[in-house]
């Protein structure tokens, strides 16, 4: 137990008593204003009531008491000061390499800059200033934007973060800042690349989520700077962890979809707020942790349901690894009410998490079972915290959730594959029921045509079998208006000589079938249509040029003329410099994701080491048993 936390622990009893009886240090009999001089005799006969009261040794509850005193003459001398001047006092608090908080005061106008109190602070602390970032009211302060404009008035707590950085590792990256900034930079690059495959949304079980395209980009801009934030937080780089927590949460907040109610993602990342406060012992920012434990509490409540209902009802099983998230929430919960001087009710909820920890503690040997059958550690955990340290139906638990996963996966990917395939972009709008494409490709239409046609008609497979029936054609021209042609077999029809406009048309025409697409752009070689084609719009092509399609025609790559071989040489030198990008992208992705595990359970698995010793360090401060 640190020195601090005791400290505190005296000073929000003797805060309390102090309320409670209407004592006010800063007047008579407890200090003369006029003197400005402390009645220490009074002071030491309310320490004498107060220590019999509390049962708090007479030092500390006089400690705690001349504490509280020059705390409340700072605040009447700082509020004075700043009516008369207009010059603001900032308290703030700093962390040192010793794990204990520094505090300190900054005076300056509240008209001044971000980065104006940032070069204050770090001149105050010996630092660059490139290395801080301050925290006020869970929201980093931005140097560019002045006080007022972000709220922070006379008398606010501001929480500094420092990077410690080794002298390697402060050469290879200036500061925190810095690298959150790039790390952002760099998720805007990757969200922003034509190939959506880096990133995409997938829920828990591995079914894709489909959005509209700006919510999208910024819900996957949160969940990335989110994922970010995880590896930093697993490396208790917990300043990191809280700026990238911090940035996410900014991100999450421009999402309107009614998607953030259902998944416990957002929910998570305030968990993990608060949490990275209590590592950084600034649970003082009381004021935003009982808000995010709040919100939390609610999000959760409507993903999990009342009781674990909904996860119950949809893995099947009365012991959800979930439980393990709720357990930190209860702890987190359980300190705030003790910073609140809620005794009784986080004695109350201090209980309530040692009965979790020991409902959620890991045999050892039965973990040893599961990993010598060759299971991953993360999914053994999560399989026995669910089942109750019970080998046998864990081992069925791993299995049923890999083959769910695997099979939801699969669909996905086959979706998004259908998607592409037709050019369909407005998949937030209307998904398509792969199932019922199946049933009416058993019954002999084609799997893009069944598509088209479930799309049009809302899914409803009687009314879109009755369009593959009697508006076939009309199905067949939507696909093709609507497709868009793959640009890795353009670029494969370039090779062989053929104009882009021409490939693209003869991709379009055949729903991107590239052997069908090559014959029939030798076809129309052949039937000297070819420069028509050129002229021409692709439904044109399509309509005027689909007779001259053969089944016996040779391929044959004609000889470039010299305005060809030009454009040949262009189009080299674009596909040049799009395999450059596709590379550098490749690279970059390779770089941004070390480290992150985004393995649908992962979030699941905590050993709780962390939440049993704070668990005991508070338990001693309640004098629990």
């Amino acid at each position: 137990m640190t020195d601090e936390l005791e400290n505190e622990n005296y000073v929000i009893q003797v805060r309390a008593l102090l309320n409670q009886q209407k004592v006010k240090l800063w007047e008579s009999p407890y200090y003369n204003t006029s003197t400005q001089q402390y009645a220490e005799s009074e002071l030491e006969k309310l320490a004498i009531s107060f220590h019999e009261r509390l049962q708090i040794s007479l030092k500390d509850c006089l400690k705690a008491i001349r504490f509280l005193q020059q705390n409340a003459l700072d605040k009447l001398r700082s509020k004075d000061e700043f009516l008369k001047t207009g010059i603001a006092t900032i308290r703030c608090r700093a962390p040192t390499q010793e794990k204990i908080n520094r505090y300190f005061d900054v005076k300056l106008k509240i008209t001044s800059h971000g980065q104006e109190l940032a070069q204050m602070v770090a001149d105050k602390l010996a630092l660059d200033v490139s290395r801080i970032k301050l925290v006020c009211a869970g929201k980093v302060l931005k140097n560019h934007l002045t006080l007022s404009e972000q709220n922070v008035v006379n008398g606010a707590a501001v929480m500094i973060l420092i990077m410690l950085q080794s002298v390697e590792a402060a050469q290879r990256e200036s500061s925190t800042y810095d690298r959150i900034h790039k790390i952002r930079a760099d998720a805007e690059l990757l969200i922003n690349d034509e190939r959506s495959d880096f990133l995409s949304l997938e829920d828990q079980d591995g079914n894709a989520l489909h959005l509209p395209a700006s919510e999208k980009k910024a819900l996957l801009m949160a969940l990335t700077l989110y994922e970010k934030g995880k590896v930093a937080l697993r490396k208790e780089n917990f300043e990191e962890a809280l700026l990238l927590f911090l940035e996410a949460d900014s991100d999450f907040r421009t999402c309107n979809s009614q998607l953030l109610t259902v998944v416990d993602n957002y929910a998570l990342l305030n968990l993990d707020i608060v949490w990275c406060y209590l590592c950084l012992k600034n649970m003082n920012q009381l004021p935003d942790a009982e808000q995010r434990l709040q919100l939390c509490d609610e999000k959760l409540r409507q993903s999990y349901g009342a009781n674990m209902n909904r996860v119950t009802a949809i893995k099947g099983t009365q012991q959800c690894s979930e439980k393990a998230l709720l357990l930190r929430l209860h702890l987190l919960k359980a300190v705030l009410y003790f910073h609140q001087n809620k005794r009784s009710d986080a004695e109350t909820m201090f209980r309530v998490v040692e009965s979790e920890l020991q409902t959620l503690k890991i045999n050892d040997e039965c973990l040893t079972t599961l990993l010598n059958c060759g299971f991953e550690i993360t999914e053994s955990r999560i399989a026995l915290r669910a089942c109750s340290n019970n080998v046998e139906p864990a081992i069925e638990f791993i299995n049923n959730r890999r083959q769910m996963v695997e099979a939801n996966e699969k669909k996905s990917k086959r979706e998004k594959n259908l998607y592409k395939k037709i050019g369909y972009l407005n998949a937030h709008e209307c998904r398509i029921n792969v199932e019922h494409v199946d049933q009416l490709v058993e019954m002999g239409y084609s799997e893009c045509l069944a598509a088209i046609a479930l799309k049009r008609t809302g899914n409803n497979l009687y009314n879109a079998l009755n369009e593959l029936q009697q508006k076939q054609d009309d199905l067949k021209q939507e696909l093709i208006a609507s497709i868009e042609p793959s640009k890795q077999l353009i670029d494969k029809l370039i090779d062989l000589g053929f104009h882009a406009q021409a490939a693209e048309a003869a991709l379009k025409q055949t729903i991107n079938n590239f052997e069908e697409a090559l014959e029939f752009l030798i076809n129309v070689r052949n039937s000297n249509e070819y420069d028509a084609m050129l002229t021409s719009t692709s439904s044109e092509v399509a309509s005027n040029s689909s007779s001259t399609l053969s089944s016996n025609a040779e391929t044959v790559k004609l000889p470039l003329s010299s305005n060809e071989q030009a454009s040949s040489s262009r189009k080299q030198d674009k596909n040049n410099c799009n395999n450059a990008k596709k590379e550098m992208m490749d690279i970059l992705y390779k770089s941004f994701s070390k480290d992150m595990d985004t393995t649908s359970d992962t979030y699941l698995d905590m050993p709780l080491l962390e939440e049993a010793s704070i668990l005991d360090e508070y338990k001693k401060l309640l004098n629990m048993q």
